[in-house]
């Protein structure tokens, strides 16, 4: 799968941490002092884009102040660091923990939309499993029903359709297999499934044009007629519907 790109999220999350950066810090004379360095000196290196390097320092900062109030913040940068170098292992590790261990943060929303990134960037190609599909759907889903208001929601929305659009394709793909081979039961199945569960899929028209053509095969003209008319209905100007047009047309 082309990866699509991530610059939303980056601006976001730079937006969100900005202010935990204060690089004119020089002289570590108190531990909190100390950490601030540490914690800006891990802020300069995501600025350079150096992910690795920062996410490792992050870690640090984790380990050496697990009580500190910087801690649950590093935490989180830990995981965008590694989402950012492509270690989504690592950074769902993370999130995991995170979403553990501190429920009630105001950046909680954040780390439920990284996490459903993460699974997003993992999505393979139409062609093979689609278990990861399946995980981004699921935690996109979670983004919208558990914080419907928040900044990420419009976009967890929009990857929604996209992740639809690729599960149905792979319906289609075995559909469209099961017609050919003249197996018109499961064809029937598989297209059905499409209208039912991803109905604002590209794959609609289509599939009702399919069936259109199945029930006709069969001999089955009402069910044919039906399923043309809904197809004119929704999708008037679409080629699907002009096709199967030209199936119904001298039906009496």
């Amino acid at each position: 799968m082309a990866r699509y790109k991530r610059i939303i999220g980056t601006v976001i999350f730079l937006a969100l941490f900005a202010g935990c950066s204060d690089s004119k810090l020089k002289t570590p004379e108190t531990e909190g002092e100390r950490l601030q360095i540490l914690y800006s000196n891990a802020m300069d290196l995501v600025n350079k884009k150096d992910f690795v390097d920062a996410a490792i320092l992050f870690e640090d900062i984790e380990r050496q102040y697990p009580y500190s109030k910087w801690s649950n913040q590093a935490q989180l940068m830990t995981s965008f660091c590694y989402y950012k170098s492509s270690m989504y292992n690592e950074s769902l590790d993370s999130l995991e923990r995170f979403i553990a261990l501190y429920p009630g943060s105001k950046k909680i929303s954040y780390a439920y939309y990284l996490r459903a990134l993460n699974y997003f960037e993992q999505i393979k190609d139409v062609e093979r499993d689609q278990s990861m599909t399946q995980k981004a759907k699921k935690a996109f889903y979670e983004v919208t029903t558990k914080y419907p208001d928040s900044q990420f929601a419009k976009d967890a929305y929009d990857k929604l359709d996209i992740i639809d659009d690729r599960l149905a394709a792979k319906e289609m793909e075995i559909a469209r297999y099961y017609q050919s081979s003249h197996q018109w039961i499961s064809a029937i199945n598989r297209y059905n499934e499409i209208l039912e569960s991803y109905k604002t899929s590209v794959y609609t028209a289509e599939s009702l044009h399919r069936l259109v053509e199945i029930y006709y095969s069969l001999g089955l003209h009402e069910e044919a007629k039906k399923y043309a008319a809904t197809l004119g209905y929704n999708f008037p100007e679409s080629k699907w519907y002009a096709m199967s047009y030209e199936i119904v047309k001298d039906i009496s």
